[in-house]
């Protein structure tokens, strides 16, 4: 997807400059405000696991592509305003802005892992272990990334845009254990958790942003604009991505079931 963006040549028209100056904005936006969002995000992972919790292979592995895309993003700003139609003439905007787009769009489609992970985590926890064990999501991981590079590299855009279903299937997923699962009240003190419903709201609307752009940008393959804004929409991921690894890690809440209410009321009432 980074042909369309980086092998344009351009008119000097008012319009381009507003799209070049709107996907600064928003990578700069997103630089300033995700190196601190990871940082925080680091730490609350470190307190976890200091307390005796496990952290997934595939949060540290979401990070690090997030960690990567913003130390790409620079080299996209400069290339954006000086190197016009660089795609094309030079081997190293070819190279790094494909891991640049490829870590974004691998980025999304993890995000939708994580929060399934964390959803089955709380409710289904042998489910989890055996489903997402650390070699198998760590190897897992990095061959989808290479896959998602090695479209790049060879421009075989159609590929990515059919990938499309895979992450809608896993939000949805997502959506049924989280909503629908019955809750466990076999142990004392007949308390159960639930999983935040936040992490999987921020999953979900970077999706819904994902999937209108992607079938836009497939109708109007040639629409500079319409490769600006969906890049720039999705570069503030690296901002929700670390809020989202936060909030499936974050102490879970524990309600109350029907039979603790009533243990409480005979507690009362003796």
């Amino acid at each position: 997807m980074a042909e369309f963006l980086f092998s344009y040549y351009w008119d000097g028209t008012t319009q381009e400059l507003a799209g070049k100056v709107r996907l600064s904005i928003f990578l700069i936006a997103g630089l300033c405000a995700g190196l601190p969002a990871l940082v925080w995000a680091l730490r609350v992972l470190y307190g976890h696991y200091k307390s005796g919790g496990r952290i997934s292979a595939l949060v540290i592995v979401l990070l690090l592509s997030d960690l990567l895309e913003l130390l790409l993003s620079p080299y996209v700003m400069r290339v954006l305003w000086q190197e016009e139609g660089c795609w094309e003439s030079s081997r190293t905007c070819w190279t790094i802005t494909s891991f640049w787009s490829a870590s974004v769009i691998y980025g999304l489609h993890l995000q939708q892992v994580v929060v399934l992970e964390g959803a089955l985590s709380l409710r289904h926890p042998p489910c989890s272990a055996h489903v997402f064990f650390p070699s198998c999501s760590t190897i897992t991981s990095i061959l989808v990334f290479i896959s998602f590079f090695l479209c790049e590299i060879f421009e075989v855009t159609p590929l990515i845009f059919l990938s499309l279903p895979l992450p809608l299937t896993i939000t949805l997923t997502s959506c049924i254990v989280t909503c629908r699962a019955p809750p466990q009240t076999g142990d004392p003190p007949y308390r159960t958790r639930r999983p935040s419903s936040a992490a999987l709201a921020f999953a979900t609307s970077a999706l819904i942003l994902h999937g209108t752009f992607t079938i836009a940008c497939v109708i109007r393959r040639d629409s500079w604009d319409l490769w600006v804004m969906y890049f720039s929409l999705m570069s503030l991921r690296v901002v929700t991505d670390p809020l989202v690894c936060a909030l499936v890690y974050r102490k879970d809440l524990e309600l109350q079931t029907p039979h603790a209410e009533h243990d409480a009321v005979i507690e009362l009432s003796e």
